[in-house]
């Protein structure tokens, strides 16, 4: 049995590639025969151009999202077409599942078009995918319940958990930022979607110390200058309310060659996640691969998350945020937010993971 993985490259995007990555290397240790065939995220013919190699292969795995291939995903119908007249079986990981009934901000003719353009891919992995994988309950019950598929056709199988991160010990970590006190951190794409300003307004409720963490760019972000004027504005609001005491920011490179992410995360007492939207989140398993609990908003995935596992408390609305982590901090509390974030771990690990996908294949071989 070999299999190609096929995902977007690392210098052309970071969420996806870094997944297919830790997968890639899993199922290496399960002994499975896996190549990762890479394109430019944009750039259809990067990855047409290496159809040829998928004759030697008996499963093609693709890692999916929406306009990953540009061209609002369209290119996505030629390359599952030719990997059907190759005669591949085909697994989908859909990272992302968009209901019908998302709401989009803006011109309703594109709305419009965007959910047809939605619904056509949909049906295009449905007829040429033997099986699906998703990350959530939820993501299944949408692709069941909106756009027809088996429900015996999908897996769910949660992100896996990166091992062997080498945890600095918090005091550690807190005196090499030059930081005293709790640590609440927010890190990632700094974008309204994040919603990084809900959490600035309770500022001076919640206490020292809000530490967002951000690269001054973004390569999964398009939209660079909404993103740069969004981080002005934040920055703005924290000098005009006088909040430097409670809030610092931290902008500067941060990439695989340096990946100083590890030391934010062990200095951080929670990671906060109030994300106004969205369907998953690399940042939560960061999280979970520290052991630091999360508290976060009450979208689909981390409610999904918070009825199975105590690592993550839930903010019903915008003004719960610093009740909830105040709540999160109370020592009883944080302890058991911690030995569950160690469960969550164990139970969704990289091993566990591959092993899963093992059966997945064995059965389509």
């Amino acid at each position: 049995m070999k299999v190609a993985l096929i995902a977007p490259s690392r210098e052309s995007e970071k969420a996806i590639s870094g997944y297919s990555n830790h997968l890639v290397e899993a199922l290496k240790e399960e002994d499975i025969n896996v190549t990762e065939i890479n394109y430019l995220t944009g750039s259809p013919l990067t990855l047409f151009r290496k159809i040829s190699r998928l004759k030697k292969c008996d499963i093609i795995h693709i890692e999916h999202e929406y306009n990953l291939l540009g061209w609002y995903g369209l290119p996505f119908f030629i390359f599952y077409l030719l990997a059907h007249l190759i005669g591949n079986k085909i697994v989908t990981t859909m990272h992302t599942v968009l209901s019908q009934k998302e709401k989009f901000i803006g011109n309703p003719l594109k709305t419009f078009l965007r959910k047809i353009l939605y619904l056509t891919q949909n049906r295009i992995i449905n007829w040429f995918s033997d099986e699906i994988i998703v990350h959530a309950n939820f993501f299944k019950r949408i692709l069941a319940k909106e756009y027809g598929f088996p429900e015996d056709k999908i897996t769910i199988l949660p992100q896996g958990i990166i091992r062997g991160i080498k945890i600095i010990p918090k005091t550690t970590a807190k005196k090499r930022l030059k930081l005293l006190g709790n640590v609440y951190l927010i890190i990632g794409n700094f974008v309204p979607d994040h919603g990084g300003d809900i959490i600035l307004k309770g500022a001076k409720e919640i206490g020292k110390t809000m530490l967002i963490v951000t690269n001054p760019g973004a390569v999964n972000y398009k939209k660079q200058k909404g993103r740069s004027n969004y981080l002005a504005s934040c920055i703005k609001y924290v000098n005009d309310n006088k909040l430097s005491k409670w809030v610092r920011f931290d902008v500067s490179p941060i990439s695989d060659a340096s990946p100083k992410w590890w030391l934010y995360f062990s200095a951080a007492d929670l990671v906060l996640q109030p994300y106004r939207g969205g369907v998953g989140s690399g940042i939560f398993t960061h999280a979970m691969a520290t052991r630091t609990p999360v508290v976060a908003s009450s979208i689909p995935f981390f409610e999904e998350v918070s009825k199975k596992y105590g690592c993550i408390k839930v903010a019903k609305t915008e003004d719960d945020y610093p009740k909830v982590i105040k709540e999160a901090m109370k020592r009883t509390n944080y302890q058991k937010m911690i030995r569950e974030c160690e469960r969550y771990a164990k139970e969704n690990s990289w091993n566990e993971v591959a092993k899963k996908y093992r059966k997945i294949y064995s059965t389509l071989n």
